[in-house]
C-alpha cells in the first residue's frame, strides 16, 4: 500500500481515503438529495416528464403490480391484454408499486437512479486520478441528467457497473460486483439498453482473452453469464413470444419504417445523443478535441491521448450504429427482419452518457498531470477551460432537469406546466367512479370505457377497465378491431391514418379536430363534428366515453350525455364530460 505525507505524518491510502474522500463525496450526495425536496413539498402537484412515463411505463408498473401473482392477463388494459403488452422497463422496480402509493414509488425510482448514478460516476471518475472535487462535480452532473426514472438503473446504473467490472479485474469486490450486476440486470430494460451492455461486456471479455489476460476477467465472465440469465428470466414471456412466434401476432408487423438522413442522424447522435439519452456533452467534446489538437496531454504520457481518443471513438461508434440503423441500409435490413425490424438498435446511445462524463473526468486528470510536470501555463489554461466547460455543462443540466420547473412552481404557484396530478386527473376520476356507481350500481370491473382528449392512462390509473391504451406490443387483431371505432375520423385525416396504421402504439380514440393532441385542457374548445363508429365501440364492450370537451353532435354519433355538468375541480387541468354509448 502506498504511503503519503501530510503535515509531516505518513498516512496510508486507506487512512487518507477515510480522512478526505468522505467530505467531497458527502457534499455531492447532499447535492443529489436536494432534488427530492420539491417532490416532498409539492407531492402529486410536482411536474414530471409525462411522455413515455406517465402515459405508459407507470401504467405498466401499476397494472403488473396489481396482477403480479395472477395469470397472464391484464383485465383493465385493452379489453384484457396479455401481460407482454405492458413489459416492465425495470422488472425489479415493480416491488415499489405493491403498496399502492404510486407517486411515492416514482420518487423512489428517481432517487434510486440518481444516487446510484452519482455513486457510480464518482467512483469511476476517481479511478482516472482526477481531483476528488472534480469527481464529485462529474458525479453530480451525471445524477442530474434528465433520464426517465421509470427505466430504473438502465442508464443511471451503468457507471457503477463499469466500476465493479474494473475492480473485479483487479481482484476486488467479486461477490459484491456480481450481486450488483444481477440487480442491474433485473432493474433495467433488456430491449432498450441491456442488449448493448451485454454486447459491450462480451467484446471486453473477448478483447482480454485475445490479449491473454483472460484469467483476470474470470469474475467478469461469470458476471456476464449471470446477467444474461437474469435478463432472460425477467423477460421470459416476451422472449418466448418473439422467438417462437407463439401467441398473438403483434401489431408491430404493420410498422412502417422510414429512413432518416444518415449524416443528419450521425451528427445529432454524436453531438447531442438519442431519444431519452440527451446528455449535453457538447462542451465536453469540444474540450477533448482542443486538448488533443493542442497536445495538452502530458508529452511523456501517451496513455492520456489513448484514453481520450478511445472514449471519443467509442461514442462515435455508438452514434454511427444509430445512424446506420435508421438510414437507408438499416431500413432495408430491418424491412427483411419481420417483427425484429422494430428492434431499436439505436438505443445503444443510452450507454454513451456514462462514457461522455467519464471523458470529462479523464480531462480533469489529464490537466492535473500538467501541473505535476511543472507546466504551469498549460495547466492554468487547461484549468480555466475545464472550469468553464464543467460550469456551462452543469448549468445546462440544471436548466433541463426536473428540478427547475418544480423550483419555479414552488416560487410561483401559478406556474403553468402540467403536473402529475393534472395528467392523471386526480380528484376528478374518483368523482366519475363514485357518480357512476351511485347512478347505475355498476362497479368498475362491470363496464368498459374509452377516453377522448384525456390520455387513457388517467382512467387506467384510477382503476377503470379500458379498451384503449399505450402499448408497444399488443395484438394485431385488436388493433384492427379497434380501428373500426375511429375509422370515420381516420378518413378525415391522412396524418392520423398514417399515424395509427403505420405505428399504432397509441390505441386511442383519435379525432381529426385535434390531431396529435391527447390531452385537452379545459376551456372553450368543443368537438363540433365527432364521427365515431359507436356500434363497433359497443360491440367491443364499450359502455362509457370520457371526453375532455363537450361533443356538440353527440346524439347523432350515438352518444348520450349522462350529466350536464362536467366533472372537475377548481384547479384541475381537465373537465370530464361523461357519455354513454347507446348504439
Amino acid at each position: 500500500m502506498k504511503e503519503m505525507k501530510m503535515n509531516g505524518k505518513v498516512l496510508t491510502d486507506r487512512k487518507f481515503h477515510k480522512k478526505n474522500i468522505p467530505l467531497w463525496f458527502c457534499m455531492g450526495l447532499v447535492s443529489v438529495l436536494v432534488m427530492a425536496v420539491p417532490y416532498m413539498i409539492l407531492g402529486t402537484d410536482s411536474i414530471v416528464t409525462y411522455h413515455d412515463q406517465l402515459d405508459g411505463e407507470m401504467i405498466a408498473y401499476i397494472l403488473q403490480a396489481k396482477h403480479l401473482f395472477s395469470g397472464d392477463i391484464l383485465p383493465e388494459f385493452l379489453g384484457g391484454a396479455s401481460k407482454t403488452a405492458l413489459t416492465l422497463p425495470a422488472p425489479l422496480s415493480v416491488l415499489f408499486f405493491l403498496p399502492g402509493n404510486y407517486f411515492a414509488a416514482y420518487v423512489i425510482l428517481q432517487l434510486m437512479g440518481s444516487i446510484t448514478g452519482y455513486v457510480g460516476m464518482y467512483l469511476l471518475a476517481g479511478r482516472t486520478g482526477c481531483h476528488k472535487m472534480a469527481a464529485m462535480a462529474v458525479g453530480v452532473m451525471f445524477a442530474y441528467l434528465p433520464f426517465l426514472p421509470v427505466y430504473g438503473l438502465s442508464q443511471y446504473g451503468i457507471p457503477l457497473l463499469i466500476w465493479f467490472i474494473l475492480q473485479m479485474r483487479e481482484g476486488h469486490f467479486h461477490k459484491t460486483g456480481m450481486l450488483y450486476a444481477l440487480v442491474y440486470a433485473l432493474n433495467s430494460s433488456l430491449v432498450l439498453v441491456g442488449f448493448a451492455v451485454l454486447g459491450i461486456l462480451f467484446l471486453y471479455l473477448i478483447w482480454n482473452i485475445i490479449r491473454k489476460v483472460g484469467q483476470k476477467v474470470r469474475g467478469a465472465a461469470i458476471t456476464w453469464a449471470g446477467m444474461l440469465i437474469a435478463y432472460i428470466a425477467s423477460n421470459f414471456g416476451l422472449l418466448v413470444q418473439l422467438l417462437t412466434g407463439s401467441g398473438e401476432i403483434s401489431h408491430k408487423q404493420e410498422y412502417v419504417l422510414g429512413a432518416d438522413s444518415f449524416l443528419g442522424t450521425l451528427k445529432t447522435a454524436y453531438l447531442e445523443g438519442g431519444q431519452h439519452s440527451v446528455d449535453y456533452h457538447i462542451y465536453i467534446l469540444a474540450a477533448a478535441v482542443i486538448i488533443l489538437i493542442l497536445g495538452a496531454a502530458p508529452a511523456k504520457n501517451i496513455e492520456w491521448v489513448r484514453r481520450i481518443g478511445s472514449l471519443l471513438g467509442l461514442n462515435f461508434l455508438f452514434a454511427l450504429t444509430a445512424a446506420l440503423w435508421n438510414a437507408e441500409p438499416g431500413i432495408w435490413l430491418r424491412s427483411n427482419l419481420s417483427l425484429f425490424g422494430s428492434f431499436q438498435l439505436d438505443r445503444v446511445l443510452w450507454v454513451a452518457p456514462a462514457f461522455w462524463y467519464l471523458l470529462l473526468a479523464c480531462l480533469w486528470a489529464c490537466i492535473g498531470g500538467l501541473r505535476k510536470e511543472g507546466k504551469q501555463k498549460s495547466y492554468l489554461a487547461g484549468l480555466i477551460m475545464l472550469t468553464c466547460v464543467t460550469g456551462a455543462t452543469g448549468i445546462t443540466i440544471l436548466k433541463e432537469s426536473n428540478l427547475k420547473p418544480n423550483v419555479q412552481k414552488l416560487v410561483n404557484g401559478d406556474y403553468k406546466a402540467i403536473s402529475y396530478s393534472d395528467y392523471y386527473a386526480l380528484g376528478i376520476m374518483e368523482q366519475v367512479e363514485i357518480w357512476l356507481e351511485e347512478a347505475t350500481g355498476f362497479k368498475q370491473e362491470e363496464y368498459r370505457v374509452v377516453s377522448l382528449g384525456i390520455d387513457p392512462a388517467a382512467a387506467l390509473y384510477a382503476g377503470f377497465y379500458c379498451l384503449d391504451g399505450y402499448s408497444n406490443h399488443y395484438s394485431l387483431a385488436y388493433k384492427h378491431e379497434f380501428r373500426r371505432i375511429i375509422a370515420p375520423e381516420l378518413e378525415k385525416s391522412s396524418y392520423l391514418a398514417d399515424y395509427y396504421d403505420g405505428w399504432g402504439n397509441r390505441c386511442y380514440i383519435l379525432s381529426a379536430e385535434t390531431p396529435g393532441y391527447y390531452t385537452i385542457q379545459k376551456g372553450g374548445f368543443f368537438f363540433a363534428d365527432l364521427d365515431l363508429d359507436t356500434h363497433s365501440l359497443k360491440s367491443m364492450g364499450g359502455k362509457y366515453l370520457f371526453s375532455a370537451a363537450y361533443i356538440q353532435n353527440a346524439q347523432e354519433s350515438g352518444l348520450r350525455l349522462m350529466r350536464e355538468e362536467p366533472f372537475e375541480t377548481e384547479g384541475s387541468y381537465y373537465r370530464i364530460f361523461l357519455y354513454e354509448v347507446e348504439n
